[in-house]
């Protein structure tokens, strides 16, 4: 007699997969999306603001004392160049990210892409998608090509390639 709290092959439960979780509607993916654009235009004005005021601190450290003397010259130090470098590249380096965290958002929002698993899909259909060129095509732009490289004095490719194969076949050595 069966067991009957052994699962049976018919009703065994099926393995859990990623797609599991329930589909979005427009709006929501649409909401998904823009927070992406969003985040990267609030992170790139706050990168803005810090680097406007560091180059207006940096603009009243440079003005003179009022009661000091116009023939002092103030010399800089290399240590504080470096610092100044390394500050200017840190700005930059934050200027740049939060741009391209706002880029990012905004074209996966024109593209209506959500996950990377959806580009990397439109990809590969777009890569496997048939080429409409026909043969005769393809011969003349061979011969365009090989025009352009006869102008310009280079050797067609596989032009050593095929005559070393032309020689093998009819059993001689390729000359060097």
């Amino acid at each position: 007699m069966p067991d009957s709290s052994a699962p049976s092959p018919t009703s065994a439960p099926a393995p859990p997969t990623r797609d599991a979780s329930p589909p979005m509607t427009p709006l929501q993916r649409n909401v998904k999306q823009l927070g992406l654009l969003f985040a990267g235009a609030g992170f790139m004005a706050a990168s803005i603001a810090v680097a406007r005021r560091s180059v207006l601190r940096r603009q009243l450290e440079s003005f003179p004392k009022f009661y000091s003397g116009n023939r002092v010259v103030h010399k800089v130090d290399s240590g504080e160049r470096s610092l100044m470098a390394v500050q200017a590249l840190g700005l930059a380096t934050l200027n740049v990210t939060s741009f391209g965290i706002m880029l990012t958002g905004g074209i996966a929002w024109a593209f209506d892409l959500y996950e990377l698993r959806e580009l990397r899909e439109r990809t590969q259909t777009a890569l496997r998608r048939p080429g409409n060129l026909s043969k005769e095509d393809e011969k003349e732009m061979e011969k365009m090509m090989a025009s352009v490289l006869d102008k310009l004095g280079m050797q067609k490719p596989g032009g050593q390639l095929a005559a070393a194969e032309e020689t093998a076949q009819e059993g001689g050595a390729p000359e060097k």
